[in-house]
């Protein structure tokens, strides 16, 4: 098998993915196309050293792509479709659901449906609320009940038909096999796997789970962020002094009919947060362990049903922990019920449905730069390291992976490891890698603080413009908003406006963790919003054999997946599905017994 060392032109490149000091009089576009140029001769000069593989296999294709959630059939809709490559999409479960709801702003879909060239998204709503209402009552003088509503209109998109749409487009693309398969395969040294995948000079072979093969250019993943097919690098590339643990986002929901309405929810608006603790009895255990692991509550109304109720949609979220700070989905479950109890919200008995068990590894370190299985969505770590939103990310990413893919497919003379590379440079540019170091600080402050903090931290951020606080949520290139975060001087004046909304202890709180958090990670953060003094990372860099690898995130957090499948398998609901995280990490309790 090839060594990296004998596509220097690909390392090259890779190592130009790498957060990289500006160097005075080379400039990055200069540096680009001489390391691009050197490329294209290195791999011409390479043909005539390849050996093309002449066994027999079942299946041989441009792109392989394996996992079968959005990311792994938006992948294979795009490079099917709209760039005309053949492609074998491996799914365990064609014919199984997405399990998770998802909501998004509006505006953002909308944006999606034009980049992505399918205006059929916007036919992929199912229920659409102008308004958007937020409840930070309790602290900093406000009341309990007061309400602050954003005039940003949000969307729910119905899963399935999302699905259905992706398939279609796979379908009558006529170049794209969906295969019922798994892919048994771990990574266990650069670019070397236990079982299944075997890479070579022009391609990879993949053996799946029914013994069928595949042969691929390019090998995608999209089987999320626990995948057993990409390491993550090192923190010495990534420039932080320590490893970046991934926190964890937990909620806990259900749909329902309602006997006497919503409460103080509006049926007319979606209800993004609701922090309130005044549910809980004053000095109780509960409500101090609520204080300094807070959680809140996400309400989408549904509705009145042809009985004349309302239905509804709740979950209780933590937003972001690890550790002590996590908190477990049985928890989450007490506090809406507490929460409802409270305000009057009365489930109608038997009615409850699409149970769902909310489970997004959020931050950590990003997929290594350098190896040949390019990862996408979850794999990739796109989901927003502060506010868990993933949807719209994976797919606003998805369109530059496949104009890449498409063009390195498309050369004279193709080479894996340059494909790979150039996947990668689209999505982690050093400009986007820095854009995420300051998310990543916003995710882990929010980790850290008490529900009085976070009350006082999301009512100055709800009081900026909304194209500010929407361009934060968005976080990507090409989602609306995005355009006021994408440099550093832009991050500096965000961080400034919200800076003064906050209240003093918030601010306090703000500076003080920046301090510890810089003093344990390193100046990522300060690279993040004073690049010029700071620099864009460490030199660009050249990887020897396995150097870049640090690990594979392969359990996550095992307690509270195995809590779900309990969860689930005691009270099992009509539509409740169990995530893929969940599903495995049943199947491997059950093969232990």
């Amino acid at each position: 098998m090839p060594s990296r060392a004998r596509a220097a032109s690909c390392v090259a490149l890779a190592a130009l993915m790498a957060p990289a000091t500006v160097v005075v009089g080379w400039s990055p576009s200069v540096r680009l196309a001489s390391a691009a140029a050197q490329r294209r001769r290195n791999v011409a000069s390479a043909a005539s050293r390849r050996v093309t593989p002449t066994a027999a296999y079942d299946h041989e294709v441009d792109v392989a792509v394996v996992g079968g959630g959005p990311a792994g059939y938006a992948m294979a809709a795009l490079m099917s479709s709209a760039h005309g490559a053949s492609v074998a999409l491996v799914d365990p479960n064609p014919e199984g659901c997405w399990p998770n709801n998802y909501g998004e702003w509006r505006e953002e879909w909308q944006r999606l449906s034009e980049r992505l060239g399918m205006p059929e998204l916007m036919d992929c709503v199912t229920r659409e609320w102008e308004i958007t209402d937020t409840f930070f009552g309790g602290s900093f003088g406000a009341p309990w009940d007061e309400r602050t509503r954003l005039n940003r209109a949000y969307v729910q998109v119905d899963r399935q038909a999302l699905k259905e749409l992706l398939s279609n487009k796979i379908a009558t693309s006529g170049r794209c096999e969906v295969i019922s398969a798994k892919l048994n395969a771990k990574l266990v040294a650069s670019n070397i796997f236990d079982n299944g995948i075997v890479h070579d000079s022009v391609g990879s072979t993949l053996t799946l789970s029914t013994g069928a093969t595949v042969r691929a250019k390019v090998v995608l993943d999209a089987t999320g962020f626990e995948s057993k097919l990409v390491a993550r690098e090192a923190k010495e590339v990534s420039g932080n002094w320590e490893e970046l643990e991934p926190g964890y986002q937990i909620a806990y929901g259900f749909a329902c009919e309602l006997e006497d309405g919503l409460g103080p929810y509006d049926a007319n608006a979606m209800t993004l947060f609701d922090y309130r603790t005044d549910h809980f009895d004053e000095g109780s255990t509960l409500l101090a362990d609520a204080e300094n692991r807070p959680t809140f509550v996400y309400v989408m109304p549904q509705g009145e049903q042809a009985n004349g109720r309302q239905k509804a949609f709740f979950e209780e979220t933590s937003l972001v922990g690890r550790g002590e700070r996590r908190l477990g989905f049985a928890e989450c479950k007490k506090r809406l019920d507490l929460r409802l109890k409270h305000l009057g919200v009365k489930v109608v008995p038997g009615t409850i449905e699409e149970e769902e068990f909310c489970y997004i590894p959020m931050g950590g370190a990003l997929p290594d730069l350098t190896q040949r299985v390019v990862a996408v969505g979850g794999a990739a770590a796109t989901v927003h390291p502060s506010t868990g939103y993933q949807l719209c990310r994976m797919l606003a990413s998805s369109t530059d992976i496949a104009a890449a893919l498409s063009q390195e497919l498309a050369a004279p003379s193709f080479s894996p490891d340059c494909a790979a590379a150039a996947a990668y440079r689209s999505i982690w540019s050093p400009s986007l890698r820095l854009q995420r170091d300051f998310q990543v600080y916003g995710g882990e402050f929010l980790m850290a603080q008490p529900v009085e903090k976070l009350r006082g931290f999301f009512s100055a951020f709800f009081k900026l413009d909304t194209i500010l606080w929407g361009g934060f949520l968005a976080g990507w290139p090409g989602l609306p908003g995005n355009e006021y975060h994408d440099e550093w001087n832009k991050r500096l004046s965000f961080a400034l406006k919200l800076f003064a909304y906050m209240p003093n202890e918030v601010r306090l709180a703000m500076m003080t963790y920046a301090v510890s958090y810089s003093a344990e990670m390193g100046p990522g953060l300060l690279r993040s919003f004073v690049t010029p003094l700071f620099g864009t990372g460490p030199a660009p860099y050249v990887p020897t054999a396995g150097s870049g690898m640090a690990r594979v995130y392969t359990t996550g957090d095992m307690e509270a997946k195995l809590e779900a499948a309990k969860m689930l398998a005691a009270a099992p609901t009509p539509g409740s599905l169990p995530s893929p995280q969940v599903q495995e990490s049943t199947e491997k309790e059950e093969a232990l017994v």
